[in-house]
């Protein structure tokens, strides 16, 4: 059996009141995937995804509003050989932002539950938050 690489990432499942989620897509990719990114050296998972949520999208949250949902080990879309560990939390948004992309991101989107079968899906995404969030675990 040959070595994968592993990365290991922090995401936000980011819901806006009425339940549309916001995913990115970075640029030179077709998928798109939950904000967030790599762990960094000395850094905790939530110091993780404050950071990448401040970089990627000139959004502060604080540590308050975050909470765990789970963990997922899924093929990585834009590393080759590469698994990627991701780390997930839900942010429940009180409005609606319009959302900039910054440093690698080339789209931020406001996906609905009407049409999201119009967007390709990182694998992390599709396979651990799309059954979720279709089915309504995130609103409760």
């Amino acid at each position: 059996m040959n070595d994968m690489d592993k990365i290991v990432i922090c995401s936000a499942v980011m819901l806006a009141p009425e339940g549309d989620l916001l995913m990115v897509r970075k640029k030179g990719s077709s998928y798109f995937q939950l904000p967030g990114g790599k762990v960094g050296p000395e850094e905790s998972r939530e110091q993780t995804l404050i950071r990448e949520l401040k970089e990627e999208l000139r959004y502060d949250v604080s540590s308050m509003e975050i909470s765990f949902i789970g963990s997922h080990s899924t093929q990585a879309v834009n590393e080759v050989n590469t698994v990627v560990v991701g780390y997930i939390y839900l942010i429940k948004l009180a409005e609606q932002h319009a959302f900039e992309p910054y440093e690698e991101l080339e789209e931020v989107l406001w996906i609905s539950r009407a049409d999201w079968q119009s967007y390709q899906w990182a694998h992390l995404a599709s396979e651990f938050v799309l059954p979720k969030w279709l089915s309504g675990d995130f609103d409760r």
